[in-house]
């Protein structure tokens, strides 16, 4: 186990004072972001850290998700049209990145205007490196031969 650094410890104090663990709480995902961007550190990497100490974050739209062990919904992803937040739709995708693409472009096809204008204002306003680390961290995070 890694050392906690104070992007860990900042999202754990929030996630605490809302709830967790008896709660499943939702952080807004910019500042989780900024948070780990301020402390130079790679927000996957922190969910991974996160993990090991039994808190499981979860990227859904413009949100992240932090469940106990006990709060893990273990049944399969539904077809219940209700759970359009669910990242699903990469697992069988990240093999190749047109496979990714392809995911991407059907689950924007089901996202409402008003969707994909927030997700065009929030990607507009990043530079050139918040971008390449998202990227990356998609990259990492949905890799399955990790």
């Amino acid at each position: 186990m890694t050392e906690p650094n104070q992007a860990e410890e900042s999202i754990k104090h929030s996630i605490r004072k809302n709830g967790f663990p008896e709660k499943i709480v939702r952080l807004p995902f910019k500042p989780v972001y900024d948070a780990c961007k301020n402390h130079e550190t790679n927000l996957s990497d922190v969910l991974d850290n996160l993990q090991e100490q039994q808190i499981f974050g979860k990227i859904i739209g413009n949100h992240v998700e932090f469940r106990s062990r006990e709060k893990i919904d273990f049944k399969p992803p539904s077809a219940d049209p209700s759970s359009k937040d669910d990242f699903s739709w990469v697992k069988g995708a990240a093999g190749n990145i047109k496979g990714f693409q392809e995911a991407a472009q059907e689950a924007m096809g089901k996202m409402t205007p008003e969707q994909m204008q927030e997700i065009r204002k929030s990607i507009e306003s990043m530079n050139d490196e918040e971008k390449q680390n998202i990227l990356k961290m998609f990259s990492q995070r949905f890799d399955p031969t990790k």
